[in-house]
């Protein structure tokens, strides 16, 4: 061929290739997609002791589930309070709790015992903690769960923030997935504090024989079918604490399929509303195999998998250690995935108020000398109490504190005249909640004056007790 034609032909294909882009075709698969903005596609890796699945297993087949119609409500205060109090030093706690386990490969010794500390670390957040086992292939093992009822009896809707705790033999797996197990447990301790409540269910789950090929979760979501379960979203993370640069740590890739894509926007949302502690530009992955969400998919439920922009280098090998994790990335990446879980399942404060104060002390007391009141509550939800005490005599201590629940406190108070007085008293917890009134019937302040035969008597009475011969005196 002349040099003409082929530059002809290279001019031509250009200029097709310009005018493709700038009409404006659909974005190819394989891409990530962020509303406008794109990168090339990053393939998650598959579970270490799996077979990679047929091409096919990828498919973004439809599912038959109603979506559910849900809206970001504006930046919430409540969320805000959760968010403050995810920090490093908790992360950091945790996650070397878990890789001092080791390797913790399914079915070995040191995967029970991981097992067995998510469980205890649940069941003292008081979360109703079970374990739930599966065999299948002729592995076996145990997920262990963790349930927060929601206070809507109206509402059936299931939420489901899970990540694996198993890992490959090679290593502790601190990003793989300790820091996805860690999510896990900060989401169960922080959304499990006594003074909030959520509308709806969520459920707190950490999978085993992820490596094998997502067993655990396989059964899991199978027998949520089964049970007829209303998952409207489940939050899988995997692997997101790895962060060499800027860029990787203020980048998160989301992987979503079809339906779930309300979840992706939902997310989105999400970071956008509460930027200034998130800090993080979303990516949607599109859909993937490789990890614990998928057999929700299978199973008809919207889930999203949250996932490192940059793999780490050190995926499935001795290096995986703390080491080699960024923290500030993690905690940014829980706070979004946390943020998300407690607006789908409507958090809330509780509304249940302290208890009535018990009022104990003296129905008798001096005119301008100090009277001592002690006082009482319990708090439900174990939160600090104030107290509003009015005197009987125009006086009153508004909301003095605060004091802990459950401990009895003294107050002093004076009165500078005779007469009946009754002490009203009513707590109320941090949140402004007021209990109902407590009372201590009457307090009769006087002055201790004697006359001589009041004192004649005192003192016979007193030496009477020891000389019993002056009874009949005092009698007489």
């Amino acid at each position: 061929m002349k040099k003409s034609k082929i530059i002809s032909l290279v001019t031509c294909m250009l200029i097709i290739t310009t005018a493709f882009s700038v009409v404006g075709f659909q974005t190819q698969a394989g891409e990530l997609k962020n509303l406008n903005f794109s990168q090339p596609f990053y393939q998650v890796p598959t579970p270490g002791y799996a077979s990679i699945p047929p091409s096919d297993i990828l498919m973004d087949v439809s599912t038959v589930r109603e979506h559910p119609e849900k809206t970001v409500v504006t930046m919430n205060d409540i969320i805000i309070s959760i968010l403050e109090q995810i920090d490093d030093t908790t992360y950091l706690g945790y996650l070397e709790n878990l890789t001092s386990f080791g390797p913790r490969v399914t079915g070995s010794d040191a995967c029970e015992a991981a097992a067995d500390y998510i469980y205890d670390q649940f069941e003292s957040m008081g979360l109703a903690v079970r374990y739930h086992h599966w065999s299948i292939g002729g592995q076996t093992s145990d997920n262990v769960e963790a349930t927060m009822n929601g206070t809507d009896q109206s509402s059936d809707e299931i939420y489901i923030i899970c990540a694996h705790y198993d890992t490959v033999s090679a290593g502790p797996g601190a990003d793989d997935d300790s820091s996805g197990t860690v999510a896990v447990l900060m989401a169960a301790l922080f959304m499990s504090q006594k003074h909030l409540q959520f509308n709806n269910t969520i459920k707190f789950v950490a999978f085993s024989g992820e490596e094998q090929g997502l067993l655990g979760s396989r059964i899991y979501a199978a027998n949520a079918t089964h049970e007829g379960w209303n998952i409207v979203g489940v939050l899988n993370a995997d692997m997101i604490s790895y962060a060499e640069t800027t860029s990787d740590g203020n980048n998160l890739i989301v992987f979503a399929n079809t339906d779930s894509e309300w979840l992706y926007n939902y997310t989105v949302d999400i970071s956008t509303e509460y930027a200034d502690y998130i800090n993080l530009t979303l990516y949607n992955g599109g859909p993937t195999w490789g990890s614990d969400h998928y057999y929700f998919w299978e199973e008809g439920y919207d889930a999203l998998f949250y996932f490192e922009y940059t793999e780490t280098p050190y995926y499935h090998t001795s290096g995986d250690t703390i080491a080699h994790i960024n923290k500030t990335y993690a905690v940014k990446n829980i706070r979004l995935i946390l943020a998300t879980l407690a607006d789908l399942s409507e958090v809330s404060i509780r509304n249940n108020p302290p208890g009535k104060p018990v009022l104990t002390g003296s129905d008798k007391g001096v005119i301008n000398q100090a009277y001592n009141l002690s006082i009482a509550t319990t708090e439900p939800e174990g939160e600090d109490v104030y107290y509003f005490i009015e005197w009987g005599d125009g006086q009153v201590d508004e909301w003095v504190g605060p004091y802990e629940s459950g401990i009895t406190v003294e107050i002093t108070h004076q009165w500078n005249k005779k007469g009946t007085y009754i002490i009203n008293a009513k707590a109320k917890d941090i949140n402004g909640i007021e209990s109902d009134w407590g009372t201590l019937n009457v307090v009769m302040p006087k002055e201790y004056t004697f006359s001589f035969h009041e004192l004649l008597q005192t003192l016979l009475t007193m030496f009477s007790e020891r000389f019993p011969i002056l009874r009949n005196i005092i009698q007489y």
